[in-house]
């Protein structure tokens, strides 16, 4: 391995899928992962579906380690319901939607909660999520949009995700 593709594993591995120019070098061994108006490129590293826990989590790849962990899922689970328009295709890189359409799906699933409460725990979570990349979250358009990470999940998890999304109101 040479000293360049170690710094890039070094990088995936302390921050996580990394952001660049489309026209970056990238070391093999790297999935190249287009952002939608093709100005950048996500590099996530190419795993083999059967890769273990500990291999996912030294990688930086394995689930969210927050608080709030119910919260953040549903928030995952109605961000995926509305930003993977077609569950029949790849889940990367998704349609853009509103904040207002993840909150709908989003209360339509925690509907015991008041308002202010619910959209708390929304914005947290939506602001956790877009750190760890699993979102990508514009503030200033209140829009969200999957993450480089969905790009990660295998064709078995996959699978399991489209059954959730066919579940999810």
């Amino acid at each position: 391995m040479s000293d360049d593709d170690a710094l890039w594993w070094a990088k995936v591995r302390s921050g996580g899928p990394q952001r660049v120019t489309p026209d970056s070098a990238y070391p093999a061994g790297m999935t190249r992962l287009v952002e939608p108006d093709a100005r950048a490129v996500w590099l996530l590293p190419d795993l083999p579906d059967n890769a273990r826990p500990d291999v996912l989590e030294e990688l930086g790849l394995s689930g969210f380690p927050v608080d709030q962990r119910g919260d953040t899922a549903r928030v995952l689970a109605s961000c995926l319901r509305c930003c993977w328009s077609e569950p029949s295709g790849p889940i990367w890189p998704g349609t853009s939607a509103s904040l207002d359409d993840v909150a709908a799906s989003f209360r339509a699933i925690t509907d015991t909660r008041d308002d202010r409460a619910r959209h708390a725990a929304l914005l947290g979570a939506v602001r956790r999520l877009a750190a760890s990349g699993w979102v990508g979250f514009d503030e200033e358009q209140r829009t969200v949009r999957l993450g480089p990470r969905v790009a990660a999940w295998n064709a078995a998890e996959l699978s399991t995700l489209r059954e959730l999304w066919r579940s999810m109101p």
